[in-house]
């Protein structure tokens, strides 16, 4: 299993915070990776709520949500993300003073293929981590302007970890 952690301090509130990040629908505003995302439950939020996310490449996947602590943090869980058993993710703010949140995912993976799998995860754990390099820079932005960012992350300061 590969355990990949990142965290960000975003200025703004927490409830605001709180708010862009449990619109599950919105993922593709400020992730690189996903084209787009559409709620195929009838929750829209909270423990059962599901989201199909279109990844550049033609993939899809599930996401289905195992836990969710209103205001503070939710977990998703996924077997439909191509090469992967598993991919769990969980995401969490908590306030840092007024105006100051901080977000924090803390993602695991595990790939299929046994121990060809586990060889992967050796292999991509690290490789992970340098391709996605700023994870909330795009998040950051949006959040503090109101408007998504049009570009690559990339382009975007790095962010501390921490506030």
């Amino acid at each position: 299993m590969i355990t990949l952690n990142s965290s960000a301090c975003i200025d703004a509130p927490l409830a605001l915070v709180w708010a862009r990040l449990a619109a599950l629908e919105d993922i593709p505003l400020w992730t690189d990776a996903i084209r787009a995302a559409s709620i195929t439950s009838e929750a829209r939020m909270g423990v059962g709520a599901e989201r199909t996310c279109e990844l550049h490449g033609n993939h899809t996947l599930t996401e289905r949500v195992v836990a969710w602590d209103d205001g503070r943090s939710f977990t998703y869980e996924s077997t439909t993300a191509p090469f992967m058993k598993l991919a769990r993710n969980t995401w969490s703010v908590e306030a840092h003073g007024p105006g100051r949140t901080l977000v924090t995912s803390q993602a695991e993976v595990t790939f299929k293929g046994g121990p060809f799998g586990r060889l992967l995860e050796i292999v991509f754990g690290p490789l992970l981590a340098r391709v996605f390099p700023n994870p909330f820079a795009k998040f950051k932005f949006w959040v503090e302007t109101g408007h998504p960012f049009q570009g690559n992350a990339r382009k975007l300061p790095t962010l501390a970890p921490g506030c």
